[in-house]
């Protein structure tokens, strides 16, 4: 390894590199190959993960948060439900 961190160049990483950049197993990222849920090139018969994409598609884009509306007919206080916000991970990375 060059002793850069990863995510800041434009090279292609092999799968064990993304494995222990990511912290997850072959088989899982192979896993993630076979449904085409992560950024990879095939090389001959060989699996490559080009740095940069990868970098993007760790770190998606936070949806931003709906705007509370007043209406006209008072201040009511919002239900309890209403103020429970959930996180949405990607689905590649639950399974």
């Amino acid at each position: 390894m060059t002793g850069r961190a990863y995510g800041t160049g434009t090279r292609m990483l092999t799968i064990s590199e993304l494995c222990e950049w990511l912290n997850i197993t072959e088989r899982h990222a192979r896993k993630l190959v076979e449904r085409d849920a992560i950024p990879y090139r095939k090389v001959g018969r060989l699996l490559r993960f080009p740095e940069a994409e990868i970098e993007a598609w760790s770190h998606p884009a936070r949806p931003t948060s709906p705007q509370l509306t007043r209406h006209p007919g008072g201040n009511r206080r919002p239900s309890p439900k209403s103020r429970i916000t959930r996180s949405v991970l990607p689905k590649t990375l639950i399974d």
